[in-house]
């Protein structure tokens, strides 16, 4: 063949040049036994080569390393996933499609919706139907909410790896409340005076004043909303056409605005929080000097928590519920349910048996071993992980990887190696942290969660085109003049101005897209579950 430069080609057409492999074998939906000379449970003749391509952070383990080589054994395929730095994986993905060579599984990142839309309107993916779903453990615990984000023209054409849709909060000084006489706030008049009261009462009875209540940065971050209705990044309002709209425009956040203002008269926010990086908004709290910041269910930083504690060994902390809302709904945003997501080659169709063994293989990556199961005596777990005292030792009743560099894992080798966890099961996400206070802070936000209902946008995974092309000149726009207000340098009075502004500058034509796609999903009233 000549050598030709590069053009991207739709994706039907890179279809259409794709090699297509066939082959007989495998059962679907069995789950593999920890046998690795019995295969993965389905006694195939045919040994199917299987192609995949997702994206790492940090460097992917080595080329047909043992942990590629066990996973080969196991499962009696040659199955190999080409792992690309993150940041340069969008770019190796459309050059390896423009060149037809699409593999029987894509990744993508959250942010690649618009993509993988474009990409499956063109045919390029394999529908994953209800008896699909059905024959697969962790296909079937995926809720529905989470695979409406990925339909196109009605049909589901992604498979979501697994994230939380448990909702953040903020955390509170416990202590502070005690040693004021006052209770946990339950709604933005009684947050109001406590921060006023940690800001002028001295709190932590050191005779001195250098504590106040809000610890917030640039880009008025955290946003401090206790429910949906105050969230700038939830569709939860209406207009009074009956369209959603975005929250940054919303009564909700007027109030919010208003509500940051008072408190920055009464110095009782962060005073120069427009220009406050996030680290440095994060020392404000766990310096001792404000008293009330984010908590999230996991990724918590514990070496800024036990900080805070060396420096203050009495503090204690309790974990603020979602305020009642005027509309009398009270709970938490839900996330969107997933970190990444991948996509099946149309082709696959062609090849039940190829197709029956990507989905056992992809069913057996995804499963989650509670804490209890973490050891050798799990064979599936065993072998995952490398084997104990190979791929990895047990501290603490911990798993902690042995010699990453060397690929031991089979893990390391699989299109989706995150554990799907069920709904209604605990991810025990305290499990990652030592520190006792920290631990409980987890636990309490994780009830609250669990006792709670969780508000399901209507926006997730819609894909405006103006939300693509101005949404963050948009946004950006919209916190500069709403900082503004915070600090008296324009009026509140302005709120009606500036939202007119923002619908003028692209903000009503993003709203009709977003409304065409909700629309078009058939999502008509807020969802609480």
């Amino acid at each position: 063949m000549r050598k030709k430069k590069i053009v991207l080609l739709s994706m039907a057409t890179a279809m259409a040049l794709a090699a297509c492999s066939s082959g007989t074998g495998g059962k679907s939906g069995e789950q593999p036994s920890g046998d690795a000379k019995s295969g993965a449970g389905a006694g195939s003749a045919k040994k199917h080569a299987i192609t995949g391509i997702t994206y790492v952070f940090g460097n992917p383990a080595p080329a047909n390393g043992p942990g590629q080589q066990a996973l080969n054994a196991k499962f009696n395929v040659d199955y190999k996933v080409e792992k690309v730095p993150q940041e340069n994986f969008v770019e190796k993905l459309t050059a390896v499609v423009a060149g037809g060579e699409m593999p029987d599984m894509i990744g993508f990142r959250p942010n690649d919706m618009a993509l993988f839309q474009k990409w499956a309107k063109q045919g390029a993916f394999l529908p994953i139907d209800q008896s699909i779903i059905d024959k697969y453990a962790t296909l079937k615990a995926v809720p529905k909410e989470v695979w409406d984000q990925f339909k196109v023209n009605g049909k589901i054409y992604g498979i979501p790896s697994w994230a939380p849709i448990e909702g953040n909060s903020f955390m509170i000084r416990k202590d502070w409340l005690d040693n004021l006489g006052l209770p946990v706030p339950t709604s933005y008049e009684e947050l109001k005076k406590v921060a006023i009261a940690f800001t002028k009462d001295d709190p932590d009875k050191n005779g001195k004043a250098d504590t106040y209540g809000l610890a917030m940065g640039q880009n008025i971050n955290p946003d401090f909303a206790m429910g949906p209705y105050w969230q700038y990044n939830t569709w939860y309002h209406k207009d009074k056409d009956g369209n959603f709209i975005p929250g940054i425009m919303s009564e909700g956040r007027r109030q919010l605005v208003e509500f940051f203002a008072e408190l920055n008269k009464e110095k009782a926010i962060t005073p120069d929080f427009a220009v406050l990086n996030w680290a440095d908004t994060n020392n404000q709290f766990y310096s001792g000097k404000a008293g009330v910041f984010l908590v999230a269910p996991r990724g918590m930083s514990q070496p800024y928590m036990e900080n805070l504690l060396k420096a203050n060994p009495g503090a204690q902390f309790a974990v603020m519920a979602p305020f009642k809302q005027p509309d009398g709904q009270q709970g938490f945003t839900a996330g969107t349910g997933f970190a990444r997501f991948n996509a099946l080659n149309a082709k696959l169709a062609g090849d039940p048996d190829k197709l029956s063994k990507v989905l056992e293989l992809h069913d057996f990556s995804r499963k989650f071993y509670p804490s209890a199961q973490q050891s050798a005596a799990d064979k599936d777990f065993d072998f995952f992980y490398g084997g104990e005292g190979v791929g990895y030792k047990m501290e603490n009743g911990k798993r902690v990887v042995q010699k990453p560099q060397e690929g031991l894992e089979p893990a390391a080798y699989f299109q989706d190696n995150t554990s799907w966890v069920p709904t209604g099961t605990d991810p025990e996400f305290e499990k990652a942290y030592t520190e006792p206070k920290l631990i409980q802070l987890t636990k309490d936000l994780m009830d609250l969660n669990r006792k709670m209902k969780h508000y399901y946008p209507p926006n997730y995974g819609i894909i405006s085109e103006t939300e693509t092309t101005k949404g963050a000149e948009l946004l950006t726009f919209m916190m500069n003049e709403q900082t503004k207000m915070i600090f008296g340098q324009r009026p509140l009075s302005d709120w009606d101005a500036l939202v007119q502004e923002y619908l003028k500058r692209g903000g009503s034509q993003l709203i009709k897209e977003m409304n065409d796609g909700i629309k078009e999903r058939g999502y008509k009233d807020p969802i609480w579950k």
